[in-house]
């Protein structure tokens, strides 16, 4: 696993690819809203 690492310090808002082109494997970020996550699936839990 190879990163580029001007491409894994991008903010970036959607999928995006950050290994190295001599990588042998690909590697994608996948932004996440994990807060928001956490209180969706609480408040599905205490509203049952």
């Amino acid at each position: 696993i190879l990163l580029d690492e001007q491409k894994n310090n991008v903010k970036a808002r959607q999928i995006t690819e950050i290994h190295a082109d001599s990588s042998a494997v690909k590697v994608l970020v996948i932004p996440t809203n994990e807060e928001l996550e956490i209180a969706t699936q609480t408040l599905a839990v205490i509203s049952k």
